[in-house]
Order: structure tokens, then sequence, then C-alpha cells
């Protein structure tokens, strides 16, 4: 180690080889830099705030096989908070950094070589590439170096930083320091418990045990914070008061305009949902305004110890369950989000306010805080993303019934009642309409099989056939003009099927009476079948219409000897014979008539479904609504009203 003397206070100071060329002097706070001669004071840093980290500058720990040292400590600012970024020293060499905010640690390395993009194209929801590796932007903020401790590659008072993520847990962050060009830092979220720390060297994590038992500085009424190392913002439930928790000691804010109504989840309460025992620390009321018409809704704030935060909101009684996830695992296009291999269609877009607050949360929040929220479906499940000027966040929603919440929490009174169709709620008819056409086919396969079976194996006998001949100068329906069959034999009782053809009609009609004569019980069964046939040509083109055949079916007949008689009728004059011929056979089919109803049964239920499920996805989409800024609305899958 290289040891000098403090430029201010001539205390000792040492330099750790490899960890950096500027110290903080223990004794009196003064950044030194380790010049090519001698060292150089760089102005001196206040105290170190107590943020109730469990790491200190000293320890050693473990990642991936690799030991290190944390040589030194950065506290930053941005005015809504103060995080701590740790100097990470190993034993190979390298350098890296630890960042710790709000209950989560990001470890990352320095990516040498590389151009990072201009610091004013920085926006949220934007995206840069590096190593052909995709990050998209989920904040740029300004922060200030309020102190330090130990050994750093360097210290700068300025910053502006840029936090994305990429896919599959990539994190990267750019810092711009002093106006600098910027650096690239390349990493991931961990735990504590990956880095290898022996728990004997860890601080005690409650830092903040003098808010498990605060009591509103407004009111004095007790509050029992749940997540005192978390919170940030608390607002009483007694009187409204918005207090800051941020620095370990509450302190007053402003106050808030009590709610209107009892939340259906009180603070504090706990439940279980997703297999997950989660305590509520905070009730917000947020809404948008859409053509003059106010539309709220409720957002619940879930805390476990492990799993860290989630989100249940009741939206006109419909309940959806939100997860944080990475805005690197979102894909947007224009209204469509791609999400773990599921395509998401736009929904809404809104300009969404915090009305009110109640309860513990881990951010600064604060009423009339304006967000643009838009979400996308696939029911059952959303994706949401809530961006302002210098953060975006996206949450995956997976709606959950009042049952679910109900059991969750053990409530016993009446939950409320849902009203209208929620965003990602699931088309009940859609669900049953898949199954009915399916359940529709397959009887229709079976039913078609049938008629094939019974036409195989049924009665296909053809008992006569004849071809007549209508004599020329008779006249229509006249004992002259009729004419008989040979006998023919039926020998067993069974329906007939009569055909009659007249291939030579020509624009001409002719109809005949069929007298099946029993010549052995002198029972007749008659029959009336007609044809007509005519054609034309109007403007060059063809028609015709009619047919030159037709069939008559019978009712079971008695077995026996049968005749033939055949009356026919038609248009006079009769300037030429008239051919026709009759035949007789067994009917055994069930008609035209029987499958055409069969089918129409068997398809009317999916048919009512098909049309109850659009009827559901217009309503559903007739509410989606995209506001261009606050309080400009269009509607583009609605119908417009017509205007008066």
């Amino acid at each position: 180690m290289r040891v000098g003397e403090c430029p201010s206070c001539r205390a000792p100071v040492e330099f750790r080889p490899g960890a950096g060329k500027v110290k903080v002097c223990d004794y009196c706070h003064t950044v030194v830099l380790r010049g090519e001669a001698n060292l150089e004071s760089l102005g001196k840093v206040a105290d170190l705030a107590d943020t109730q980290s469990p790491l200190k500058v000293g320890i050693s720990g473990n990642y991936s096989g690799n030991a290190f040292t944390i040589v030194g400590r950065i506290q930053k600012g941005n005015g809504a908070g103060t995080w701590d970024e740790w100097c990470l020293a190993f034993d190979d060499g390298r350098t890296a950094w630890l960042s710790e905010s709000e209950g989560e640690w990001k470890l990352m390395f320095p990516l040498e070589g590389i151009g990072v993009p201009p610091v004013d194209q920085l926006r949220p929801l934007g995206s840069f590439q590096l190593r052909d590796r995709t990050f998209v932007i989920e904040e740029v903020g300004n922060a200030q170096t309020l102190s330090a401790q130990g050994q750093l590659p360097e210290f700068n008072h300025e910053h502006v930083y840029c936090d994305a993520t990429g896919s599959k847990g990539a994190f990267c962050s750019l810092d711009y320091a002093d106006g600098g060009t910027g650096e690239a830092f390349v990493g991931a979220r961990v735990g504590i418990p990956q880095l290898g720390f022996d728990k004997s060297d860890l601080e005690p994590t409650p830092k903040k045990d003098a808010l498990k038992q605060a009591r509103c500085t407004n009111c004095n009424g007790p509050l029992e914070l749940k997540a005192p190392d978390a919170v940030k913002r608390v607002a009483c439930p007694y009187c409204g008061a918005l207090l800051d928790a941020s620095h370990g000691q509450l302190a007053f804010l402003q106050l808030l305009e009590k709610p209107p109504y009892e939340p259906v989840l009180p603070l504090g309460s706990q439940g279980t949902l997703e297999k997950t025992k989660w305590t509520v620390l905070a009730f917000l009321i947020r809404s948008t305004t859409v053509e003059g018409t106010r539309y709220p809704w409720e957002e619940y704030l879930l805390w476990n110890q492990q799993a860290g935060f989630r989100w249940l909101m009741n939206s006109n009684g419909h309940w959806t369950f939100l997860t944080p996830i990475a805005a690197g695992d979102v894909g947007l296009a224009f209204r469509k989000a791609t999400w773990n291999g599921k395509g998401f269609k736009a929904y809404q877009q809104v300009y969404a306010v915090t009305d009110y607050v109640a309860g513990e949360c881990y951010w600064q929040v604060s009423v009339g805080e304006l967000a643009k929220a838009s979400e996308y479906v696939e029911p059952p499940e959303s994706i949401n993303c809530d961006e302002t000027d210098h953060e975006v966040t996206f949450t995956h929603g997976k709606m959950l019934t009042d049952a679910e919440v109900k059991q969750g929490f053990a409530i016993k009174a009446n939950m409320p009642v849902a009203q209208g169709i929620a965003p990602a709620q699931v088309n009940p008819h859609k669900a049953k309409l898949g199954s009915g056409f399916a359940w529709a086919g397959i009887w229709s396969v079976v039913f078609i099989a049938l008629l094939v079976g019974f036409s195989v194996i049924g009665d296909t006998r053809q008992f006569m056939r004849t071809a007549f001949t209508v004599p020329p100068d008779v006249r229509p329906g006249t004992p002259e003009s009729q004419q008989f069959s040979e006998p023919f034999t039926i020998d067993k009782k069974v329906p007939l099927e009569l055909e009659f053809e007249a291939p030579g009609l020509d624009n001409s009609w002719l109809a005949v009476q069929l007298d099946l004569v029993n010549e052995d019980t002198g029972e007749v069964v008659q029959v009336s079948p007609e044809a007509s046939y005519y054609w034309g040509v109007d403007d060059g083109e063809r028609w015709s219409e009619g047919s030159k055949s037709e069939s008559k079916q019978t009712a079971e007949v008695d077995p026996g000897r049968y005749v033939l008689r055949a009356t026919p009728s038609f248009e006079q004059p009769s300037p030429m014979p008239r051919e026709y011929t009759v035949t007789v056979k067994a009917d055994s089919g069930v008609g035209l008539c029987c499958p055409f109803f069969v089918f129409l049964l068997l398809f009317a239920g999916p048919l009512i479904t098909a049309m109850r499920s659009s009827s559901f996805e217009t309503r559903r989409w007739n509410e989606a609504v995209f506001q261009s800024s606050p309080g400009v609305s269009t509607f583009p899958y609605a119908k417009q009203e017509d205007d008066e």
C-alpha cells in the first residue's frame, strides 16, 4: 500500500493497490486524490447518512467463486431519496460496484472501450445497444454525491444517471459525471446471500427501530409500521397527514384529505395470494378523467419480507394482482406488447393522478402525482406501464376472482360487486365457443357416418322402372291419357320413393298422378309429382328455371302385387309425344330435410355462443380509450355516437 499525508489534517492516508486513486480521509472527510507526485485535496464531504445498510467498508465476500473486499462507499441523492453504492475490489484485479436502493441490490462491472449514447438522447422507454445487447431505459435523473468513505476509482460531485434493463435479468447503468462523456456499467440484480459475506460481518438490518412504534407527528396516533426498513412515505390513517420517513424519523409533509370510504383490505391486514403471505402496507386511490367524467380505482401495496412488493388493484369490483417486471423483457410495437413469449393488445392509454394515499410507501409518493398509464391485455393477463418524465415501470397483471381475494384475506364483509367488463377479463363465451364447435363437429361426423351406414345397409331395391309416352292429340287427365306398368311385387312392408323424370321438357311443364294399386287388397297409394322447365335469352344472356324431375316419398306400404297407373297432365295443345320415366324403389334414406335440421340443431348452440362472445368483445373494446394528453381522448375501437 502507498501511504501519504492528508493535505488537510496531515493524518496518514493509505491507498490499496489497484483499488482506486481517490481516498476519503478517515479523520477529516477530505477527498484525497493520489496524483503523480503528491496527494491533492478535492474538498470535503459531509458525514455519512444512516441508511441502515448491513454492509460496511472493509468486509470481504465471494461472488461466483471470486473473492472481493469492499474498499469504498459513495452516498448519492436525487432529491427524492438517498442510496449507497459500494466499491468492490476483486482479488483478480477487477473493480465492481454494488448499488443498494429500495431493498434491491445490483452488482455491476464497468464495460470498457465502448461508446455510450449522448446524454441528451436518453429518455424513459428509449433504448440503446451495448455490444449487440439491447437495453430499455427505465429511469433518467440527476444525482449528487452527498458523502463518501474509503478508497474509490474516482470522485465526482454531479451525475446524470440512466438505469436500463435488458432481457433475462440484465441491468445497465450509464453514468455521466460532471459533464463527462459517460461510462457504462453492466450486471444484474443479486441478493445478499449470493455475495458470500460472513453473517458475523454484516450490520443488523432492521435499522429503523424507532419507526416500529412510531406515532404520527400531527395527531400522535400510533402507526406500527410493518416495513420500517423500506418505507419512505407514511400516510397516517387517522388524520391523513403525509409524513417523510426516509431519514429514520418521521417528518410532516402535508395534510391529505380523508378517503371517501374505508378500504376493502384494512392497512396491516395479512392474506395469502399466489401461495405467498402478504401484508397490506398502503392504500391508494388513483383516477383518470375522460371527457369530463372521473373514473377512480383502488391500489393496495402488498409486502413480503422475501418476495418484496406487489400491487393488488380493484377497479369496479374487478381484482388484478400486479408483479413488477423489467422493461428490457417487454417488447413494444404499435398498439402491441410482447412478454414471456405472449402477445398483448393495447387496450388503453390514460393519464392517471394519485388522489389519496394511506399507509407506508417505498417511494416518495405525493397527492397529485400524474403518470401516463398504458395497458395491454391478453385475458386473463395484462402488461401495465406507468410512465413519468423521468421514470417508467412495468408490471404483469393477472386477474383474480373476488372469491380468491376474499378467501386469501379472510374478509367477512361483502365484496364489491363487479360492474361492467374488465380490460383483461376472460370472455366466458369464448371459452365455451371452441368446445361447442368441436362437439358440434364431432356429432356431425357421427351423424354423417350414420347416414352413410344406413345408406349402405338400407333397403335399396328397385321394384319397377317404366318409360311412358303420352300419345299426341289426347287431353290431359283423361282415361285416354292413362297408362299402366307391368305388375311388380313388394315382398315386405317398406316406405317407397317414386322418381319422376321428363328429360324432353322444353319451355313446358308435365305433371302426373301416380296411383300404386295393390291388386291383392285394392288399396291405392297416390302421389303427384310435377316437372317444369323454362329457358330463354335476355340481352344476350341465357337463363333457365325449374327442373325436369321430382321425387316423392310414401309412408310404408303393405306387401303385395302392385301395378302403377299414370295419368299425365300437361299444357295443350300437345303437338308431339311427351316421354317420361317413373321409378319405384325402396326409400332407404331420411330425406334431405332431416339432415339439414339435424345440422341446424347441432350448430345452433355454438352459433348463439359465438354471437354472445362477439357481443362481449364489442362491449369490452367500446370502453377502450387512448389519451394523447390529459383530457384529450380518442376511442379507436368504440362506436362513435352520432352528433346531436
